[in-house]
């Protein structure tokens, strides 16, 4: 038998392995060298991409740039000029260690620098001969730094593979600057796409890193979005929390814009999100989200923050008091700025808050035995009887009133409509502007969802569409909606699968210009449907990466707008035009989210129920 041999494995090889840790996508590089124009104090921040980065990433700033001396050493393994020992690391509060990941990087792309030293007259150029030799030269330079990365991974093909398209690979990018735009409102950004600027954010003056200020705000996530946000601020326990927390009337199924930054560091912390969701427990309906942007200034004594090796995640010493700091800091912002008596706050969130207080009452009332809920007891155990509790049991009795079998239409008119079933039928009539009752000779009784109907029809029609002139309204004015970067991007990325349901538009640096639309949703919000679409998955990224998978929900999402609602007074056409078209479903029984549309109920189960035997 053969023995195996070992290999020592070479630096280059050793470098390119480091770099798989490191560099994850075009959009890891553009971290690592901003992280270096900050720790530089650069005041000015310019990025030039193309092709969502895959082909040229540079980034130039206006920092201290680098000495002369130490030029060549920033492309060498192990080298930075932050740490001497181990014990630094504890005290470590910058972005990164310039030149920490440029060795890796070189390794696996092409790769060339730019830099005058604050105190050099004359800058230096570094670049890599054909032999892979460092080669430095002098260069008239302004003050400051310019790297410039080129084909990443271009020796790597096993990696450059699983790259995704440019615009997924540039919308990568742009998420991972939204963070740099909001907790650096003391820089000015500037981003230049396929030679094209795309954001030019200038410095606010007296602002500093970590300050989130609302005029930036506003221009980074769009709108007005600061004056639907409450501050936050916290101090206390070698802790400072500061930011801005949604109105609880933004809830939403899934979050848009939740950032979480710890010494002006943007990170990902699960326990820190739901330390926000447990502040909000009393205000927002049981698995609602809301949007959130903190930042934690902690002592560093009491943080590590080379956990991971893109430094996406932190280690809290004690992470209990950080994360009860944080609940009780959401929870008196909402008791400031909030009150049970506030009307404004009431009507605007009526159709997914409840009162506690009469909620508690109705509880008791119907538990005349005991176990009653006193104002002491949690709200939690009311808000799990009366508001997260799906499954609802069917009514005793249903009231019939005079009004409606008064407007019940006869016999003969109903033969004259196109309304067949294997059952002959007597009466249609709606109860409580919600249900089409429908009465048949057998003697059984339907009773149907009209909104849970419409869906289904509306959904069917969708997705088995034959595009004509006929289901296409154009229209007279074509409408502007505004989204965030990001969803944008989405918007343009999948363009063809909404013109195939009849949604044309164009993209537009903040949105999308709509031109057409199916005729069912003439009266539609548009701006509502699509952010019900990004609503279906808590990150936008895991929306598109499962966008095939969610055709299905994305579909459902759309035909909820163009339904008829629960409410909504119908003639007896329109019902009558609800059960033929729902007749001709291949699902007729549920809704596209799964809810049941028809419910019957046969003469013999009322005559129980009222313990009839004739």
């Amino acid at each position: 038998m053969n023995r195996v041999k070992l290999n020592r494995l070479s630096e280059e090889v050793v470098r390119q392995i480091a770099a798989g840790e490191v560099v994850e996508r075009p959009a890891s590089v553009v971290k690592e060298l901003i992280d270096n124009s900050i720790d530089a104090k650069a005041s000015k921040i310019s990025l030039k991409i193309d092709n969502g980065g895959i082909d040229m990433i540079e980034v130039s700033d206006n920092g201290i740039g680098i000495p002369k001396e130490n030029f060549k050493g920033i492309f060498e393994a192990h080298t930075t000029s932050k740490l001497q020992s181990i014990e630094d690391l504890n005290n470590l509060l910058s972005m990164g260690f310039r030149g920490e990941a440029l060795s890796t990087i070189s390794s696996i792309s092409k790769v060339s620098a730019e830099s005058r030293y604050e105190d050099d007259e004359i800058g230096s150029k570094i670049f890599f001969d054909e032999e892979g030799k460092i080669q430095i030269a002098a260069f008239p330079k302004e003050e400051g730094t310019s790297i410039r990365i080129k084909d990443i991974f271009f020796n790597v093909p096993a990696r450059r593979k699983y790259l995704k398209t440019p615009n997924t690979e540039y919308r990568k990018i742009f998420e991972l600057l939204t963070r740099y735009f909001l907790i650096y409102p003391n820089i000015s950004f500037e981003v230049i796409k396929d030679g094209k600027r795309i954001a030019s954010l200038p410095s606010l003056t007296n602002t500093k890193a970590g300050e989130i200020v609302d005029e930036r705000l506003n221009k980074v996530l769009g709108g007005d979005i600061k004056d639907s946000m409450l501050e936050i601020k916290y101090e206390g326990n070698g802790l400072s929390i500061s930011g801005y927390i949604s109105h609880p009337n933004k809830h939403s199924k899934a979050t848009k814009n939740q950032y979480i930054f710890v010494n002006n560091r943007g990170i990902t912390d699960r326990g820190i999100t739901r330390a926000v969701m447990e502040g909000f427990s009393r205000y927002i309906p049981f698995n609602q989200k809301i949007d959130f942007i903190l930042n934690l200034i902690i002592n560093p004594d009491l943080v590590d923050v080379n956990v991971h090796p893109r430094k996406e995640e932190v280690r809290f010493e004690n992470p209990y008091r950080v994360y009860s700091a944080i609940e009780e800091a959401v929870k008196h912002s909402l008791e400031k700025n909030l009150s049970y008596r506030n009307t404004d706050f009431h009507n605007a969130n009526q159709n997914s808050q409840i009162d506690f207080v009469s909620a508690r009452e109705r509880y008791n009332q119907g538990n005349p035995s005991g176990g009653k809920i006193s104002s002491e007891d949690s709200d939690y155990k009311i808000r799990n009887n009366y508001v997260s509790n799906k499954a609802s049991a069917v009514r005793d009795s249903i009231v019939f009133s005079k009004e409606l079998f008064s407007e019940l239409p006869s016999v003969e008119d109903f033969k004259q409509k196109e309304f067949t079933s294997t059952r002959e039928f007597r009466n249609i009539f709606q109860v409580f502007n919600k249900y089409i009752v429908i009465e048949y000779q057998d003697p059984i009784l339907w009773i149907v969802d009209q909104h849970a109907a419409a869906e289904r029809i509306n959904f069917e029609k969708l997705k088995f569409r034959e595009l004509n002139s006929k289901n296409i309204q154009k229209l007279l004015i074509p409408e502007t909606v505004n989204f965030s970067p990001a969803q944008t991007l989405l918007l343009k990325e999948n363009k063809d699968f909404f013109k195939e349901l009849g949604f044309s538009y164009n993209i537009e640096k903040d949105g999308i210009i709509l031109e057409s639309i199916p005729t069912e949703y003439s009266v539609a919000n548009f701006r509502d449907i699509f952010m019900e679409i990004f609503e279906l998955e808590e990150d936008i990224n895991n929306l598109k990466k499962n966008f095939e998978k969610k055709k299905d929900d994305i579909l459902a999402t759309i035909s909820c707008h163009g339904s008829v609602r629960s409410g909504q007074k119908l003639h007896q056409e329109e019902m009558i035009e609800i059960i033929n078209e729902l007749k001709q479903c291949k699902n007729p029984y549920s809704c596209p989210h799964g809810r049941p549309i028809v419910w019957e109920l046969k003469l013999s189960e009322i005559d129980s129920h009222f313990e009839r035997t004739y």
